[in-house]
């Protein structure tokens, strides 16, 4: 499919990566959650996790809901091992940032991430149809995050989230998040009883995501937040 290598439901999201780049995929982009790799034609697109609830509800969502101007094209969301997944998607490239902040701010949805409040502009307005359309369909996938997570979920729509496909059209790519600080704290001060939600692979592989890897913000916390989940999940607390 689209010059994919194998990529089954026993592969690590690590041996996906490497996978991907034997098969001549270049990664062009590495967030807190994942990474991303563009195939030699530069059409398609992968993002590659190996745990992140929200983006896969989202890429479900682009899936299965009606054709919006404003949502990426995603094709696929590829099953890994345990919670790992690849979402084979349209390429994208980063939207011009007047734009990006114009889109959010017409859309009307409050970011929960800690983000600067975004400028409305002429890129996008209030009124349009698709992004009317887009509103509530966003406001109910958010309303679901928080079903399933809790006070974990929160909204992401913000600047960086908005990209720009090969026409330059805007396009959101991740509205919904959860709140990985929140995971952190909650290990940190022995809050077993706000990680109900997790089991002790989910966290682990928490662990596992580009913000904790080689040169990241998180790497030097790694192996205390391992060594407290260990403990939280093994004193059967949760």
């Amino acid at each position: 499919m689209i010059g994919l290598p194998a990529l089954t439901a026993d592969t690590s999201a690590a041996e996906a990566c490497a996978r991907l780049v034997d098969a001549g995929w270049r990664q062009v982009g590495a967030g807190d959650w994942s990474w991303a790799f563009a195939d030699p034609g530069d059409h398609w697109a992968v993002r590659v996790t190996p745990f992140d609830p929200g983006y896969r509800m989202f890429a479900r969502d682009c899936i299965d809901g009606p054709a919006n101007r404003w949502l990426p094209t995603v094709v696929d969301v590829l099953p890994l091992l345990r919670d790992g997944y690849v979402v084979l998607m349209e390429r994208l490239w980063p939207a011009e940032q007047q734009a990006a902040s114009a889109f959010c701010a017409a859309l009307g949805i409050a970011n929960e991430s800690g983000a600067t409040a975004p400028t409305a502009g002429p890129a996008a307005g209030a009124d349009e149809p698709e992004l009317v359309a887009l509103r509530p369909r966003i406001q109910r996938l958010l309303a679901e995050g928080r079903g399933r997570y809790g006070q974990f979920a929160v909204c992401d729509i913000r600047e960086g989230n908005v990209m720009a496909n090969r026409e330059g059209r805007l396009k959101l790519i991740d509205p919904l998040g959860v709140g990985g600080w929140k995971i952190v704290d909650a290990l940190r001060n022995d809050r077993a009883d706000l990680l109900k939600d997790f089991t002790l692979s989910q966290v682990e592989d928490f662990l596992t995501i580009p913000y904790f890897g080689p040169g990241r913000e998180g790497e030097g916390d790694r192996r205390e937040l391992l060594a407290k989940a260990a403990w939280l999940y093994g004193s059967a607390v949760i």
